[in-house]
């Protein structure tokens, strides 16, 4: 068993951010997009990055000009490989709003990688730029036409997701839904909101990686989790983990400081090693009433 004063004095490597984009300004957008171009060099050379907007045509133009510096970063270390999750709603009433925003948006977006992708072929390697649509669902999401913009996807090689909440689960019981999607999460409330979202998403995450180890005893249950940052766009305010993030207990500004400092305060906090049982306590009360 891994001694758990050796984890916890063991320097942080970023395996997933998260970014909730906001109505940020073009200034904010260019400081949100340098620094997270700063932090890259911190994170894992295969990682997460989440950007979580209200819905598709707000967030996707913000998301493809981040994405332009997450390339930039990848043709420079070519060890490196991101997985861009893209999590939002989308407006599904007819079939052709699948024609209209897979042509319009999604298409576009996957477009924008064609050269890994390229690299990929001529190598004969995984990706090292994989894109996934995480698609928020709501009481009025119809089954069979998300099924349908999942076919799109699946065919552009876009890996999609499936966010359901307790409104939304009874998309769990349409099978060929599900056999479409790449994952799927499940919210524990009703609510569509960033802090449900994200606390989903981390939870989940998080549980799934660490039953094997806690099973076969090579992890302790109030070990630090995986090293992340949560960053909230609309005002700047970085969080240092899921817990920090609900109690809006904000570790620094990202429009105010370099990334190196705020990777030396986020070092502190993770040798702190906070409340960790007591969060993963309530993330396994959570799914478990699910």
């Amino acid at each position: 068993m891994m001694n758990n004063d050796f984890q916890t004095n063991l320097k942080p490597v970023l395996q997933k951010i998260f970014v909730v984009l906001g109505k940020q300004d073009r200034k904010q957008l260019e400081k949100l997009s340098l620094t997270l171009s700063n932090l890259f060099s911190y994170m894992d050379f295969t990682s997460h990055l989440y950007f979580m907007a209200e819905n598709l045509s707000e967030g996707m133009p913000n998301l493809e000009y981040i994405q332009k510096n997450i390339m930039v970063f990848l043709r420079k270390n070519l060890f490196a490989r991101f997985y861009v999750n893209f999590i939002h709603s989308v407006p599904l009433e007819t079939v052709k709003d699948i024609d209209y925003n897979f042509n319009y948006y999604y298409q576009a977006w996957k477009r924008s990688i064609r050269a890994f992708d390229i690299e990929s072929n001529e190598h004969r390697e995984a990706p090292r730029l994989v894109l996934l649509p995480v698609v928020v669902t709501d009481g009025q999401t119809d089954g069979k036409l998300l099924a349908g913009l999942f076919d799109r996807f699946n065919s552009s090689f876009l890996l999609p997701v499936l966010y359901l909440n307790a409104n939304t689960f009874f998309l769990a019981e349409d099978e060929n839904l599900l056999m479409k999607a790449h994952k799927v999460y499940y919210g524990h409330s009703n609510s569509a909101e960033a802090a449900e979202i994200v606390s989903t998403i981390c939870s989940q995450d998080i549980l799934e990686k660490a039953s094997p180890d806690v099973a076969s005893r090579t992890v302790l249950m109030n070990a630090p989790c995986p090293a992340a940052l949560i960053i909230s766009a609309q005002d700047g305010m970085v969080y240092s983990c899921m817990n920090a993030f609900l109690r809006k207990e904000s570790l620094t500004n990202i429009y105010g400081e370099h990334a190196n400092t705020l990777m030396a305060q986020y070092e502190q906090y993770h040798k702190s090693n906070s409340d960790c049982l007591g969060c993963r306590k309530q993330m396994v009360e959570w799914f478990s009433s699910l």
